[in-house]
Order: structure tokens, then sequence, then C-alpha cells
């Protein structure tokens, strides 16, 4: 489906999340950079980006939330992060023209504008407050990833799992009568690489929090009873 910018701007209002790529960008800049791609609807589960392909094309997300995975030289798939409406992916490859060093995959149905690497480079050239903006979200993406690392360096595996329950409950989490839910769909493995552990260190980190009563899982979801205690364990 083509683009068009009052479609972008629509669904801004809908969902896009304040500081994120899209959201940082002027009505006008929004409405060229929306001209030079088309719209494209993906399902749960679809692959939109594949790990070691030529970065052919950027995409904006606008409706929906997806995983950034890689896999290791062993095979052990490792989740690197969860980005959200308004944030661009396959960025790195339209800057240095490499490969795409991870895979991007749907967590629940999405949409995107798909814009060709070359289009979008010669709109960053000619628009630099917009190159600008693409920079400032590297650089808070590079921030928050060397924080992570130190935090994983510094506390055990309940702190980081902590650490990792409260980012997703203050960026996804829905209340409840008994607490805040977090229904991403995450796998007990996915949520250990994110956290730097091992999936049994995990399973065990997470019968603990269980034992305590800060939280409750059913499956894939996870019910948060005690925030407060989860945000001072993760300090």
């Amino acid at each position: 489906m083509s683009g068009s910018a009052r479609g972008v701007e629509a669904t801004s209002e809908a969902g896009i999340l304040p500081g994120s790529f899209l959201e940082l960008l002027t009505p006008n800049e929004r409405a060229e950079l929306t001209a030079l791609g088309v719209q494209r609807r993906f399902p749960k589960g679809a692959l939109l980006m594949f790990e070691r392909e030529p970065g052919d094309r950027v995409m904006i997300q606008l409706v929906g939330r997806v995983k950034v995975t890689r896999v290791e030289q062993d095979g052990h798939e490792v989740l690197l992060g969860i980005r959200d409406p308004g944030d661009v992916l396959g960025e790195l490859s339209c800057v240095d023209g490499q490969p795409r060093i991870s895979s991007v995959t749907a967590l629940e149905p999405v949409e995107a504008l798909v814009v060709p690497t070359s289009a979008f480079r010669a709109y960053l050239e000619r628009a630099p407050r917009v190159a600008v903006v693409l920079l400032e979200v590297l650089i808070g993406r590079f921030r928050e990833t060397t924080l992570k690392r130190t935090q994983f360096a510094a506390t055990d595996t309940i702190g980081r799992l902590a650490a990792r329950l409260v980012e997703l409950a203050d960026r996804y989490g829905m209340p409840r009568e008994k607490g805040i839910e977090i229904d991403l769909g995450l796998s007990q493995e996915e949520l250990a690489s994110w956290t730097g552990a091992s999936r049994a260190g995990t399973a065990k980190a997470l019968q603990t929090l269980r034992e305590l009563g800060w939280i409750a899982t059913d499956r894939r979801r996870i019910v948060i009873e005690q925030l407060d205690q989860l945000r001072r364990r993760a300090a």
C-alpha cells in the first residue's frame, strides 16, 4: 500500500512513542520521508529483516513492536532489544553499506514505512537536521547498550532480571487487578539472553521472584505484583 503524509501523521497520533525517530521529525520532514517509500503490513512472527542480508531498505515502524536478534557463532540466538512504533530499522547498513548484523521479527502485527536505502541516504544528505536526529537516536541506543553491559558486570542474575522486568513493565505494562501484566510473547530463552544469563539461571531467578511474591508467571505472560521491590533489587 502506498504511503502518505496523512497516514503517517494519523499513525503517529495513535501510538508513535515520544523521543522516537519519527516523533522527533517535523510534519514537513515526515511528509517528505513518507513520499520516499511505501507502507506495508506484516503479520505477527514475520521476519522483516535478516541477519547478513544486504541493507537495501530502511524501515520506520508505524504500528506494532518488533524484536531484534542475532545468532552467535555457537548457534545461540541473542535478544538485542525491542523496538517500538516510531523507531527506525536497518539504519546501520544504510550508513556503512555493510550487511545487516541482526534480524528483526514482528512480535505482533506491524505496519512500517519501507524506504529504499539509496533514497533514505539522499534524504539525509539534503536534510541535515534529520541526519542529526538519526545520530541522536543511534547515540541513545549506544548509551543504553553501554549501561546494560556495565550492569551485567556489576549485578547478579536476579538483579539483571529485575532490571529487565522493570523496563518491560515501564514500557509495555498493562494495569491489572493483581499488578502490572507484561504480555510480549518473549520466551524464557529470549528473556535469558536479554538478561545476559543462562536459561537455567534465568529460570531459577524467576522462581525466586515468584517465591518472594514479586511476580507471577503463566507461559509467556508475567504479572508484576511488587514493582517497587523489583526496582530496589534492580538498582
